[in-house]
């Protein structure tokens, strides 16, 4: 099974930033090639086999390597592309341990973050298949796809879509949450023009287990998170689970990261992880 086959056939993805103390934006405390010998190694106990990660720097670079060392099958490597010189750095990166790398995703959302327009992400996008001989992609949300079709149907080799309740403001209702992602993944996947083989994948989404203040979305606990995916399983959606582990630098300005986590920030699973056994 080659990746992208891998992504639409199987549950057996997860989204991958390490836990505590790594600090993804300021990049204070890397990754180090213990934690994710570690971390990599409790994600493939539990079923993963594949893998996408958020970052060529910031200690990420090993990952793809130590993966397939743990036993992962697969990996997309996420380019963060957080400005020109963190790209500059992930593409140096990137060539370094392409050799365990089986696709790429150029960038997260890159338009709405006003990082780059749309010509210039196509251009990094056509640019990596040559230079890595890899399926590429890159990650968008609803928003940039009602704007430009075309990554749904044309930019890269497939179609990486982020899809959020919490951003919409479904925070409280887990089935209701699930079912908007299911309308959103079909809305996309039937893009006029897209290929009939084209494949489609939620890269990102979650439901939280939590808020601060908990009064802001009194439904985001750990029973309703996994009430989510029991939910989104039932679905023929394609899905990465979103993420591994909780960052609790996140939890305020970005719940789904910072709550979004199959396990806490110290590695204690929640329910959700009682559905992996029977979902990988």
């Amino acid at each position: 099974m080659d990746v992208l086959d891998s992504l639409r056939t199987t549950r057996s993805w997860v989204n991958y930033n390490p836990g505590p103390p790594f600090d993804f934006v300021g990049g204070q405390h890397p990754a180090t090639e213990a934690q994710l010998t570690e971390e990599l190694g409790r994600l493939h106990a539990a079923g993963f086999r594949g893998l996408v990660t958020n970052a060529v720097a910031f200690g990420l670079e090993r990952a793809p390597e130590i993966a397939k060392q743990v036993g992962f099958d697969h990996v997309v490597a996420k380019i963060w592309w957080q400005d020109d010189a963190l790209l500059a750095t992930e593409k140096a990166n990137l060539d370094t341990v392409i050799d365990a790398v089986d696709a790429v995703c150029v960038g997260n959302e890159i338009i709405q973050k006003g990082i780059a327009d749309h010509d210039r992400l196509v251009r990094e996008v056509d640019a990596a298949r040559s230079r890595w001989g890899r399926p590429v992609t890159t990650g968008f949300q609803p928003p940039d796809w009602e704007l430009y079709p075309d990554l749904a149907t044309e930019v890269g080799d497939f179609s990486f879509l982020n899809v959020h309740p919490w951003w919409v403001v479904l925070r409280n209702d887990p089935l209701t949450a699930a079912n908007w992602v299911a309308e959103a993944y079909h809305c996309v996947a039937a893009t006029p023009g897209i290929a009939d083989d084209r494949l489609v994948v939620v890269q990102e989404t979650s439901f939280p287990s939590g808020a601060i203040p908990p009064e802001l979305a009194p439904g985001a606990t750990p029973a309703n998170e996994k009430r989510f995916y029991e939910t989104l399983l039932a679905t023929d959606v394609p899905f990465v689970w979103f993420v591994a582990v909780d960052s609790p630098p996140y939890r305020k300005v970005s719940p789904p990261g910072g709550f979004g986590g199959l396990w806490d920030e110290h590695w204690q699973p929640k329910p959700v992880v009682e559905l992996l056994a029977s979902a990988l």
